[in-house]
């Protein structure tokens, strides 16, 4: 597990708010859970950051220190 620093902008439920959190998960993936656990995916996806990079391998380790930036795209209709 790493301690890293998370940021949510354009959540759901704060559009344009930012979130902002220390969290230990070991790789995007378990991002991708918690974010889900708080904001269930109905109506929007998303674009993640890892350290300035998008990433797309949600299988990609973390390490303590990282910082990674999550930025909602909204559905709309």
């Amino acid at each position: 597990m790493a301690k890293i620093k998370l940021q949510v902008k354009g959540s759901p439920q704060t559009q344009d708010s930012l979130e902002e959190d220390t969290v230990e998960v070991g790789n995007i993936a378990e991002i991708i859970q918690l974010l889900e656990s708080r904001y269930p995916r109905d109506y929007y996806r998303y674009i993640i950051f890892l350290n300035g990079v998008k990433i797309d391998d949600e299988s990609k380790s973390l390490q303590d220190g990282d910082e990674v930036v999550v930025t909602t795209i909204l559905s709309g209709g």
